[in-house]
């Protein structure tokens, strides 16, 4: 079986640290550099592109001069009551922007 590649084995183990409770919503991560000597990976990229995986899971968010910051910890495994819930929250709120969109729309015609 091939080998993950190295910065999603970085990520897998930042979200596992993540929710473990190592960090919490708002709080920064350590800096790459400090990363890069913890992963023991000498690129800069392999941590950003782990980072990158987990701003776009919604996790983190890179400030470009600040640090990164938690916006988000993973949903624990098996807890899809939460993950339905916010789901149709989002279906709901979907569903009445298209109708808004729809109305604008027949407006402007």
């Amino acid at each position: 079986m091939a080998k993950s590649p190295r910065y999603q084995e970085v990520a897998d183990d930042l979200r596992r640290r993540l929710a473990g409770g190592e960090w919490q919503v708002g709080a920064s991560l350590p800096g790459i550099s400090e990363l890069q000597e913890e992963y023991d990976v000498a690129g800069l990229n392999t941590i950003r592109q782990a980072q990158r995986l987990l701003a776009d899971e919604g996790l983190l968010n890179p400030v470009q001069g600040r640090g990164t910051f938690v916006m988000a910890l993973p949903a624990a495994p098996g807890d899809t009551a939460v993950l339905k819930q916010a789901l149709e929250e989002l279906r709901a709120t979907l569903t009445q922007t298209q109708a808004a969109l729809g109305r604008v729309l027949k407006h402007l015609d």
